[in-house]
């Protein structure tokens, strides 16, 4: 079976391996660097924690599929840290992980957490949930590894077709050589792929950027779902040695794409900087650096997929602590073990 992934984020990329290893003959085209647009960037969160126990399930596999490449890759991609969860979600999610069987507790009460944070005392009428599943996911080592093993080639798709001919820039069309399959999965670029197949992929994107500052680095990921002035809800993880990166989200009215990434950057940082200064003294509140993406307004966690002829079509944000189990749900889609809509499901954060 000849299948063409287009897009070499963690997303297509974890698609195209997991079809190799299923025997599949796979090209993988992005028009940019692999792993460069929203999977840029040296970690992420990775966490068993949802609200939604279907998406905890899919999670808990996800895990079980980077303990795999761990193995395979010879190096650990996903840490010990830990993560924890504090705010209004707490009981919500901490359902959603019961219904699902997933191993969790909450610390409830204002009190200090050892270990968990730099804030000397929280103020937490909902508990803090203790995901001891969750850590730090190594997606810079992650990419190097299925770079090399997939082997993704620079080409720029303009649009395929139903029936599965890649129309490129240059305009060339794989039609004489027309794979059997198409998967897209291009982050920003999904969208105008899918609209002329009937697949409605949200096409409105927003600016964001988190900052990294020089700290220690040795507690769990942290995500808050309390406000703290403009941010809605912060999280925080290690990233390069002796560093930490925090992010925040702000109104919609500071993040819309028609300010541009200046100028959301530049509102972020000061956000941040302050929530950093208040909340996180053992954190040099100068940033060190600066990471910036286009997720989908609103779409919060979620995977979603659709089929269309030979065209598979997958879309979501926060998806990269889920991408062995979407490259596992979307290869079976393709191969015809899974159905469409079957496995990682719709969810509204």
């Amino acid at each position: 079976m000849r299948v063409v992934v287009v897009g070499a984020g963690i997303v297509g990329l974890a698609t195209a391996y997991t079809l190799s290893r299923a025997g599949a003959t796979v090209r993988c085209l992005d028009a940019g660097e692999p792993m460069g647009a929203r999977s840029a960037g040296d970690t992420r969160i990775f966490r068993v924690a949802h609200g939604d126990p279907g998406l905890v399930a899919e999670a808990r596999r996800a895990s079980e599929l980077w303990d795999d490449w761990s193995m395979t890759a010879g190096r650990t991609l996903v840490g010990g840290e830990r993560a924890i969860v504090s705010g209004p979600r707490v009981p919500v999610w901490s359902a959603a992980m019961t219904a699902a069987g997933a191993i969790h507790r909450v610390v409830g009460g204002r009190r200090s957490v050892p270990g968990s944070t730099p804030i000397a005392e929280l103020d937490l009428g909902d508990g803090v949930l203790h995901d001891p599943a969750g850590g730090v996911l190594d997606l810079a080592a992650a990419g190097a590894f299925l770079r090399e093993a997939v082997g993704p080639e620079r080409a720029e798709v303009t649009a395929v077709d139903r029936d599965g001919t890649v129309h490129l820039a240059d305009g060339r069309e794989e039609r004489a050589d027309r794979p059997d399959a198409v998967v897209v999965a291009a982050g920003a670029g999904t969208p105008a792929m899918a609209a002329p197949l009937g697949i409605d992929v949200p096409a409105e994107l927003e600016h964001h950027a988190r900052f990294t500052f020089a700290g220690p680095a040795d507690r769990p990921c942290h995500l808050d779902g309390r406000p703290d002035g403009p941010l809605a809800s912060t999280y925080q993880h290690r990233t390069r040695a002796g560093h930490w990166a925090v992010g925040g989200h702000l109104p919609d009215e500071d993040t819309a794409w028609e300010l541009g990434a200046e100028e959301v950057a530049r509102r972020s940082r000061a956000a941040v900087v302050d929530h950093v200064r208040r909340h996180l003294p053992d954190l040099d509140p100068t940033p060190v650096g600066e990471l910036r993406c286009t997720p989908m307004r609103g779409a919060g966690d979620g995977v979603h997929r659709a089929r269309e002829g030979a065209v598979h079509v997958v879309w979501g944000d926060n998806l990269a602590k889920l991408a062995p189990r979407i490259g596992e749900l979307v290869a079976a889609d393709v191969v015809g073990d899974t159905p469409v809509g079957g496995g990682a499901r719709d969810h509204a954060p």
